[in-house]
C-alpha cells in the first residue's frame, strides 16, 4: 500500500471523517514522504496536519473487516472557493482534467442530510448545488437512479427544492449572489472584482446569506419534529 499513489483531493478516514490531501512533501534528512491534509468543512482558520504516507495508506481492521486508512472519494468536486482559498495559503490547487465528469461511475460519495450543524448544512447545499442539480436531472432524463441510493435521491431532491423555493421568497435578496457564486462558480476574489467589492464585504455577505439559510433549515426541521443534521449532532 506505501506505493499507492496519492493525489489532491478528498479522502475519506475509516471512521467517517472527510479530509482534503493538499499536496505530499518529502522529508529532506530520511527522504520519506509526507501527505500534508487539513479537515473538511474547512474551518474559519486553516489547520494543516502531515502523516506519513505509510501511515496514510495503512490499512485498518474494523468490526472483523480489513478496510484502506483513508479511501479517496473521486465523485467530490472540489469549488472554486477551495482552490483560491489553497491558493492564498501558498498551496496550488488540484490540477483540473480536461474530460467531462461521468455521474454514473459509481455511487455518489456524498453524505446527504449528515451536516453537523445547520451553517454547515447550509454551505453543503450551495457549495454541492450545481453536482447536486446535475445528478438529479440525470436521473429523471434517465429515469433511474444513476450513482446514488432511492434513499439519498429522496433527500438530494427535496434539498434542491427547499434551496431553489427559498431563494424565490425569502432569500429573493440572495438570488443574484448566490447565481454568481454558487451557479456560474464565481470566486469570493473574482465576485468582489466584479462587484468593485473588497474581499472582507463579501465575506460578510456570504456569513450572513449562510447564516439565514441555516436559520430557514433549522425553523423547517423544528416545524416538522424531525432533524435532517447528523444523528450525534446536538442543535
Amino acid at each position: 500500500m506505501a506505493g499507492r499513489r496519492i493525489c489532491a483531493g478528498y479522502y475519506r478516514r475509516y471512521d467517517g471523517k472527510v479530509v482534503y490531501v493538499v499536496s505530499l512533501a518529502t522529508d529532506a534528512d530520511t527522504g520519506e514522504e509526507t501527505v500534508i491534509w487539513t479537515a473538511y468543512p474547512f474551518a474559519d482558520v486553516p489547520r494543516y496536519c502531515t502523516s506519513s504516507k505509510k501511515s496514510f495508506c495503512a490499512v485498518v481492521e474494523m468490526g472483523g473487516e480489513r478496510k484502506a486508512k483513508y479511501k479517496r472519494l473521486t465523485n467530490m468536486r472540489v469549488s472554486e472557493a477551495a482552490i483560491e482559498r489553497l491558493e492564498d495559503e501558498g498551496f496550488r490547487g488540484p490540477v483540473r482534467k480536461r474530460q467531462r465528469r461521468q455521474l454514473e461511475e459509481e455511487y455518489d460519495s456524498r453524505k446527504y442530510q449528515q451536516s453537523l450543524s445547520y451553517l454547515a448544512y447550509a454551505k453543503d447545499l450551495c457549495e454541492h448545488y450545481n453536482f447536486d442539480r446535475s445528478k438529479y436531472r440525470f436521473c429523471v432524463k434517465e429515469k433511474r437512479f444513476a450513482a446514488i441510493t432511492k434513499s439519498d435521491f429522496a433527500k438530494l431532491k427535496e434539498d434542491l427544492q427547499f434551496l431553489d423555493n427559498a431563494l424565490k421568497t425569502v432569500l429573493t435578496a440572495y438570488q443574484d449572489y448566490f447565481r454568481e457564486r454558487f451557479v456560474e462558480g464565481l470566486s469570493i476574489r473574482r465576485y468582489a472584482e466584479a462587484h468593485q467589492l473588497n474581499r472582507g464585504s463579501v465575506d460578510y455577505l456570504q456569513k450572513k446569506f449562510f447564516s439565514a439559510l441555516a436559520r430557514l433549515l433549522k425553523e423547517r426541521d423544528e416545524a416538522e419534529g424531525r432533524c435532517r443534521l447528523r444523528k450525534s449532532a446536538q442543535n
